[in-house]
């Protein structure tokens, strides 16, 4: 649904909704869910449960489906990042898990890097009684970086996949190994390559990995995932809710926690080579509406160019010094009209990713580009 619609909560609210052509971005309300997996919260609203056996039946589910030892649906990524830091700080000891942020004599040290700008992780480990050595520049970092930052005092390691680059991870996890200190991943936007969620622990070897369920996954934005070592993610769970931890206020409800569990599933058997060609062929849409129009040029970035998200591919208008207007200029031209569209823009190009689009809306947005220009 785009657009204004009459009688849709969003317009009884007075909110305009728009098409998302600029990604699985949180701020813009993640992704759209699946109808299965609105259908299977739909359902599971409709009961009670208890939350606890709720939580360890989806776990060993999700941990059958991606080879991980053990699995917990958490409050999105920024939450499960929280919660990792925790479980390194306390493990499973009741009494550890009542004290903190107060750690006692425990290690409490994070090694973690400053190239990601994500500053609310940074301080969720330090909420749960961490101290934060950071290590790197916000442009670099290498594994010799964290190696040196290692001591006695070293709680985890933390990792940013994207920011940093996987085969990086595979230098770090030996060298932390070595030292018994655990390794944690953010790998919140790192969905698709569905290997990422399946070797990250398995193959690779981190002891915590934490996905946003709102993202790749096209689950429900307030839910997240750690998958890992089982004791760790036994850990984790006792630090959050439903058990008393600092972790309480970070609820996932019941219904949230089986919509991503179906949208865990559903991404396991999607056909990604299928998805991501259909990804592309939105891309060559839009970049055909750009033909014959003077001082405006298409370029495709194929997937696995970008970062964030690393599977998705990306479509960018350049415009010239010839261009009809300026890419700002187009930018709030198509978020102003009707759909509303919402596109990456600066003052020389506008830019769309494919990975939010429903069916149908490449074609639309083609279509508004066309008339903008041409005229």
């Amino acid at each position: 649904m785009t657009g204004t619609t009459s009688g849709s909560i969003y317009s009884r609210l007075g909110l305009r909704t728009f098409i998302n052509a600029r990604g699985t971005i949180t701020t813009l309300g993640g992704s759209i869910m699946p109808p299965e997996v609105v259908a299977a919260m739909a359902e599971a609203s409709l009961s009670f449960v208890r939350l606890e056996e709720l939580h360890d039946r989806v776990g060993e589910r999700i941990a059958g489906l991606t080879g991980a030892e053990a699995a917990f649906v958490c409050a999105g990524a920024a939450s499960g990042m929280l919660l990792a830091g925790a479980a390194c700080l306390t493990g499973t000891d009741p009494e550890a898990i009542a004290s903190l942020p107060d750690t006692g004599g425990r290690p409490n040290r994070f090694v973690i890097s400053l190239v990601d700008s994500h500053f609310y992780v940074h301080q969720g480990f330090r909420v749960c009684g961490g101290e934060l050595v950071r290590v790197g520049s916000r442009e670099s970092v290498a594994a010799a970086d964290y190696e040196a930052a290692l001591d006695e005092r070293t709680a985890a390691v933390v990792f940013f996949l994207g920011s940093q680059p996987l085969e990086q991870l595979r230098e770090i996890v030996p060298i932390a190994r070595r030292r018994g200190v655990p390794v944690i991943v953010d790998a919140a936007a790192q969905l698709p390559p569905r290997s990422n969620l399946t070797d990250l622990t398995t193959e690779i070897g981190a002891d915590l990995a934490v996905y946003s369920g709102g993202k790749g996954l096209f689950g429900p934005q307030s839910s997240g995932l750690i998958l890992g070592r089982a004791d760790l993610v036994k850990a984790a769970s006792m630090n959050s809710n439903p058990h008393s931890g600092v972790g309480r206020g970070m609820k996932v409800g019941k219904e949230e926690v089986i919509g991503l569990l179906r949208a865990v599933e559903l991404f396991l058997e999607a056909d990604e080579e299928r998805v991501i060609a259909e990804w592309e062929r939105r891309c060559r849409v839009v970049a055909a509406a750009a033909e014959g129009i003077d001082g405006i040029t298409a370029e495709c970035d194929p997937p696995f160019a970008n970062r964030f998200p690393p599977a998705s591919p990306l479509v960018r208008l350049r415009f010239g010094g010839h261009a009809p207007a300026s890419g700002r200029e187009v930018a709030g031209a198509l978020e102003q009209g009707e759909p509303a569209i919402l596109v990456g823009g600066s003052e020389d190009s506008i830019s769309v990713a494919p990975q939010t689009l429903q069916p149908g809306e490449a074609e639309i947005i083609a279509d508004r580009l066309r008339d903008l220009l041409s005229g």
